[in-house]
C-alpha cells in the first residue's frame, strides 16, 4: 500500500515517520506540497513528488491520503479540495502514545508520540494531538481540531470543531474552547471561551485588537 501524504514541512515528515513506526518500519510514502520543491527529503522517508494538484494524475486504487497539515483552517481547506478524489484518509497512531479503553481516534486522525489519551475519550475526524499531549477521562476533541505539543486537557474538557491549543496549553475540568478559537501557548482556560477568538495568559483572555495588531495578526 502507497501513502500519499499531503504536505511535505517538518510535521508531514513527523507524521509519515509515526505511520512508518505504526507499520512496523515498512510504509511507502509520496509527499505533495505546493511550497516544497520536488525532491528527496532530508529525512529519508520519501521523495516530494509536486503540488497537491499532482495527486490526481498519482493516485492508484488502494492508495491511502496521510494529512501533514497541522493548522485547522488549512486542514479543513485541504480536505475539502481532496475530496472528489474518493481516496480513504489512514489514521496515524504511533505506537509510543496510549490510547486508553473506550477511546475513540476518528479517520485522518493524528497522535504523535508520547500522547496520552485516557479513558472514553472521542477525537473527530482530522484532530491532532501532537507530542507528549494529554487528554483526560471524557475530553471531547471534535473535527480538525489541533492540540500542539505539550498541551493538556483535564477531564471532560471539550475542544471545538477546528479549535488550535497552543504548546503546553492547558484546558481545567469540564471547560470548553470554541470552535475555530485559539488557546495561545503556555494558556489556562479556566473558563468556557467563545469560539473564533484567540486567547492568551493565565488565566487565558482575549487578545484585544490592540494587542493583534501589535503581535502582526493573530493567523
Amino acid at each position: 500500500m502507497r501513502h500519499l501524504v499531503v504536505g511535505a514541512a517538518g510535521h508531514a515528515q513527523e507524521v509519515a515517520w509515526s505511520l512508518a513506526a505504526q507499520r512496523g518500519g515498512a510504509a511507502d510514502f509520496l509527499f505533495f506540497d505546493d511550497r516544497v520543491a520536488p525532491g528527496r527529503l532530508a529525512s529519508g522517508l520519501g521523495c516530494v513528488v509536486g503540488p497537491l494538484d499532482a495527486i490526481a494524475a498519482h493516485a492508484r486504487p488502494g492508495d491511502r491520503l496521510v494529512l501533514g497539515i497541522g493548522l485547522p483552517v488549512l486542514k479543513a481547506r485541504v480536505v475539502a479540495r481532496l475530496a472528489r478524489l474518493g481516496l480513504r484518509w489512514e489514521t496515524v497512531v504511533h505506537p509510543a502514545a496510549i490510547i486508553g479503553p473506550n477511546s475513540e481516534i476518528a479517520e485522518g486522525s493524528y497522535v504523535a508520540a508520547g500522547a496520552c489519551v485516557t479513558v472514553n475519550v472521542r477525537a473527530g475526524r482530522f484532530a491532532t494531538i501532537n507530542m507528549h499531549c494529554q487528554a483526560a477521562h471524557d475530553a471531547v476533541i471534535e473535527p480538525f481540531a489541533t492540540l500542539h505539543p505539550g498541551a493538556r486537557l483535564a477531564g471532560g474538557a471539550t475542544i471545538g470543531e477546528g479549535a488550535e491549543l497552543g504548546t503546553n496549553a492547558v484546558v481545567l475540568p469540564g471547560v470548553t474552547i470554541g470552535a475555530w478559537a485559539v488557546l495561545g501557548a503556555g494558556a489556562v482556560a479556566i473558563r468556557t471561551l467563545e469560539g473564533e477568538r484567540t486567547y492568551v495568559g493565565v488565566p487565558a483572555r482575549p487578545l484585544s485588537v490592540r494587542q493583534r495588531a501589535a503581535a502582526g495578526g493573530a493567523r
